[in-house]
């Protein structure tokens, strides 16, 4: 008993001491980071939403992967996409993020959040922004794309430090045209201290 109370208050003391910096946090390198495959899905239900919705414009297109990220099509999708993302129609777990949209975000140190875009990408490039607004965690942003098959493939990384800067970072990602882009955002550093973000994708 008495060794579990001993242990009790040294493991206390290093969560104090680490989450008001005391102990500097581990340091973490978007270079060994791997594309998270936990849930696939979600990006399964998204294809098949976006070919579902896709066949009622164009009824049994030839190369539906192609004359449905032309877009003046892409273009009369979105709203029927957006609205499916609104209604949680693609599940619960990952966020639904479109283009030009932005979505904000508040991590304890070692909670992970990840964004998926609602359609397959029209275009082979994007550019993905995170902006640090408060808090003294790091953060490593993972870009990655899963094809219609669920492969997934890492197209880019952010990393942000473990200190109290803020401002915004990007990263301009390529072969994403027909694909899901998928961020995962994860924080780490002390246990009492944050990392808040804003995260942005435009094309």
């Amino acid at each position: 008993m008495k060794k579990f109370a001993i242990t009790s208050v040294f493991g206390l003391a290093f969560a104090i001491a680490t989450g008001f910096g005391l102990i500097p946090g581990l340091e973490q390198t978007a270079s060994c980071a791997d594309c998270n495959n936990d849930d696939a899905t979600v990006a399964k239900k998204i294809y098949d939403k976006f070919t579902e919705e896709c066949a009622k414009l164009i009824p049994n297109p030839k190369i539906p992967e192609k004359v449905c990220i032309a877009v003046e099509t892409y273009n009369k999708l979105l709203p029927t996409l957006k609205q499916l993302a609104k209604d949680n129609r693609f599940g619960p777990g990952d966020r639904i993020l479109f283009v030009g949209e932005s979505q904000r975000g508040l991590l304890a140190a070692g909670i992970n959040r990840t964004f998926q875009a609602g359609a397959p990408s029209p275009k082979n490039t994007m550019k993905v922004t995170v902006n640090k607004t408060d808090g003294g965690n790091g953060a490593i942003v993972k870009i990655c794309t899963v094809d219609i098959t669920g492969k997934l493939t890492r197209v880019g990384a952010l990393n942000f430090p473990e200190d109290n800067s803020t401002g915004p970072k990007s990263v301009d990602v390529s072969g994403v045209e027909g694909k899901i882009v998928r961020i995962e955002v994860a924080s780490f550093g002390g246990a009492l201290k944050k990392f808040q973000y804003t995260l942005a994708t435009s094309q």
